[in-house]
Order: C-alpha cells, then sequence, then structure tokens
C-alpha cells in the first residue's frame, strides 16, 4: 500500500517551509518502505500451520523456531528479532509486494518434537527443506510432492515413521534425498524411477523391505545407500549408470552379482557386507576400473575368480577388499597380487586352501615391483598349507599388519608377530576341514 501526499507548499509561511519539507521526506521515506516485498499471503499461512504442529514444549526461545513471531512479516528483512533462521526468501517483486519462502532449515540438534504439516506442501516454491537432526515423527506428509521446486530435502535423524509416499517420484527437480536414521518401513516405491534430477539418495538405517527396485533411469544418481534396512530377494539386473556410491550392506539380499554390475565404470565404493549373496567376484575385483574400496563381507561367495591378464594391473584402482567369513574356496588367485594399488587385504574366515601365493608375500614386504605395498593382510581361520613365504620374515609391526593364525601352515613360529595372534590348527582340523572344502 502506498500513501498518496499532496502539500501546497505556496500557503505554508517561509518560516516553516524547511519542516513542510522534512515532513515530505519522512513520508517519502516510509512510502518507501510500505511498498517493499512482504510475504506472500499463504505462506504466512503455511508458516502458522508447520509452527502448530511442534509441540511448544519443544520450542526453546533462543531456537529458530522460537523466533517465529507472526506480529511481523517473516521476510521483513528489517526485523532483528522475529524470524531471525528458520527460512529463506525469495528476492520478490517491489511492484507486485510479494516474496515467497524459498528454504525451511531448522537447526540440527534443537531438539524439535512434533509432526511435519501437511500444509507444507502449501510452501510451492520451497527449493530446500532441512529439519534433520530433531524428533519429528509420523508418516512423511504426502503433500511434499506438491513442492515441484524442490532441489533438496533432508529429514533424516528423525522419528518418521510408516511408508515413502509413492508420489515423492514426483519431484522431477530433486537433487538431494536424505531420510536416513528414521524408522521408515515398506517398500522402496517403483516410482523413485522418475527422480531425473536425483544425484543424491540415503535411505539407509530404517526398516525398509521387499526387494531393491531397478533404478536405471536414474541417469544422474551418484550415491545410493540403503544399508542397515529389511531388502530381500536378488539384486536388480541394472542399475544407475552413473554410480559412485553403491551401499547395501546389512539387509538380507540373496543370489549372485548381476552381470549388469560390469557396468557400473565410475563405481568407487561398493559395499554389499552382511547379506546372503554368493558366486564368483572376478567381474567386481577385475573388471571395475574405477573401483577403490570394497567391502562383501558375512556374505557366502564361494570364489575370488581368476584373470587372465599378465603382469601388473596398473589400470586397476582398488584399494580396500574384504571378503572376510565367506565360503572362498581354493587357492588365493597370484592375480590378487598384481592389483598395483591394492593396500588392504581382508579374507580371514574362509574356506581357503593352498599355500600363499609368493607374490602376495613380495606385496606385502614391498618387493614388489610396480605395485604399492600391502601394509594390511588378514588371512587368519582358513586352512592354508605349506611354508610361510620368507618376505614375510622381514615384515616389521611398526609399519605392517598381518595375521596367519588358524590354518594348516608347517611352521609358524610365535616370534614373529604375524603369528602371534593365534595358534596353528591341529591336524585332525586341518585334515576334515580340507576334506569339507573339497565337497563343498
Amino acid at each position: 500500500m502506498a500513501w498518496s501526499i499532496k502539500v501546497r507548499v505556496s500557503r505554508i509561511p517561509k518560516l516553516g517551509s524547511f519542516l513542510v519539507i522534512l515532513l515530505v521526506l519522512i513520508m517519502a521515506t516510509e512510502t518507501m518502505e510500505m511498498v517493499e516485498a512482504i510475504t506472500n499471503a499463504g505462506d504466512i499461512q503455511a508458516l502458522k500451520q508447520i509452527l502448530m504442529a511442534v509441540n511448544v514444549a519443544s520450542i526453546k526461545p533462543s531456537s529458530c523456531l522460537g523466533s517465529w513471531n507472526f506480529s511481523m512479516d517473516p521476510c521483513d528483512t528489517r526485523s532483528t528479532s522475529h524470524f531471525t533462521c528458520g527460512i529463506d526468501c525469495s528476492p520478490g517483486n517491489i511492484e507486485e509486494g510479494e516474496r515467497r519462502i524459498t528454504g525451511l532449515q531448522l537447526e540440527r540438534g534443537a531438539a524439535y518434537e512434533g509432526t511435519l504439516s501437511p500444509h507444507i506442501g502449501d510452501l510451492t516454491a520451497l527449493q530446500r527443506v532441512i529439519i534433520s537432526g530433531n524428533s519429528f515423527h509420523g508418516v512423511v506428509p504426502v503433500s511434499l510432492a506438491q513442492l515441484k521446486e524442490l532441489v533438496h530435502l533432508d529429514l533424516s535423524s528423525n522419528l518418521f515413521s510408516g511408508s515413502l509416499p509413492e508420489s515423492l517420484g514426483l519431484l522431477q527437480n530433486l537433487n538431494f534425498f536424505s531420510v536416513t536414521y528414521n524408522s521408515l518401513v515398506g517398500q522402496i516405491p517403483k516410482s523413485f524411477n522418475n527422480m531425473m534430477s536425483i544425484v543424491y539418495m540415503y535411505l539407509n538405517n530404517n526398516q525398509l523391505s521387499g526387494n531393491l527396485p531397478e533404478l536405471s533411469e536414474l541417469k544422474r544418481l551418484q550415491y545410493l545407500d540403503v544399508s542397515d534396512n529389511r531388502l530381500s530377494g536378488s539384486l536388480p539386473a541394472r542399475f544407475p549408470p552413473m554410480l559412485e556410491l553403491l551401499s547395501l550392506g546389512k539387509n538380507q539380499l540373496s543370489g549372485d552379482l548381476p552381470v549388469g554390475m560390469k557396468s557400473l565404470s565410475f563405481l568407487q565404493v561398493l559395499d554389499l557386507r552382511s547379506n546372503s549373496l554368493t558366486g564368483s567376484l572376478e567381474a567386481l575385483i577385475y573388471e571395475l576400473s574405477s573401483l577403490q574400496q570394497v567391502n562383501l563381507a558375512h556374505n557366502q561367495f564361494t570364489s575370488l575368480g581368476r584373470t587372465t591378464v599378465s603382469g601388473t594391473s596398473s589400470s586397476s584402482k582398488l584399494i580396500s577388499l574384504n571378503v572376510s567369513f565367506n565360503s572362498l574356496q581354493g587357492a588365493i588367485p597370484e592375480s590378487v597380487a598384481r592389483l598395483s594399488k591394492l593396500t588392504v587385504l581382508a579374507l580371514q574366515s574362509n574356506l581357503l586352501t593352498g599355500p600363499i601365493p609368493h607374490n602376495l608375500a613380495l606385496k606385502a614386504a614391498n618387493l614388489l615391483s610396480g605395485t604399492e605395498q600391502l601394509r594390511e593382510l588378514y588371512l587368519e581361520n582358513n586352512y592354508l598349507t605349506g611354508d610361510i613365504p620368507w618376505p614375510f620374515f622381514s615384515l616389521s609391526a611398526d609399519t605392517s599388519i598381518a595375521y596367519l593364525g588358524m590354518n594348516c601352515f608347517k611352521s609358524c613360529p610365535p616370534s614373529f608377530f604375524f603369528c602371534q595372534r593365534d595358534t596353528q590348527r591341529s591336524e585332525t582340523e586341518c585334515h576334515n576341514g580340507l576334506k569339507t572344502s573339497l565337497l563343498i
């Protein structure tokens, strides 16, 4: 609203002309202030509903929500005591006199309790919603699907329950989505395959169940974490092609690794630990050139596989490989030593037999040309036989970690640090173990 002021200076005594001019300047200043942009009325009502859904007792006076006093316009930048944080406003249009709420960000650890009001869907200009690290409970509002401009949605570390709304798949501009550390149940909606702009998707540490849906249409997705849930069944045939991190550990997944994983040429981190996966690993270990960290512990894999490549595999970027607590059989392939960047190898608690490859011992002692030193080697609790290769006796406990106990070596003197933690198996254990390994 603008004030219209008409002053006839000619009728005022000259002595008072200065006061009139001053009055005109003051009124003009007020006029300019009153035509500043103000918050959209619908947005104000939505903010009021969001505030009302929060338990008053959990709102501290010094918190963001504690400053939400609607006697002042939310987007009025002149206020230093009201709406000091918690919202972002659009620049606004001076002529139209309206600003929109573009961000809702509540401080982490403020211990807000309550539900997330479905009226959040009325804030249709929202681009960011961040309420992580509080105690919001109840269901994830279906109305979030109305936020067509939403780019960042973080509901992590709260107490949300119920299932993920199918309608969230309508968020075509969403780039970041996290609901980690909640109590969500049910299946991952297949509609998530429509989130065409998504790059980061974190669903870990919930109680999600059912199969992992095929999300291969998500051409921009780079980080997918669905670990610590209750997913079951086999892995999908295809994955998003740009994945750099895939974390599905601590679920109930089963079956062999799909052939489609060979196409994940950008994958750097793979975590499939604590499932019931089976089969061979050669496609992962030797064919994914960008892979750096692999954790497959506590599964039922039976073979590390082999490669036909001779010499050092300089193209491999694999740094850490953990396949402990599986059912690996047979000898450790020489090809593992040719992984030039490998510095951590964990193969303990399997059914491995035969001698330690000489090249692997050379790599552990930093004597294998063209490769990084294997600084951590875990081989205990297998059925490895023969003599311990001589390069091991040059290792120092100050620079290397190695465990060879609970095997079937001819001799493993306890004076060497890598033999100290466990003794070797008895002849009977070795005989029965080798027999069992051949029968599997």
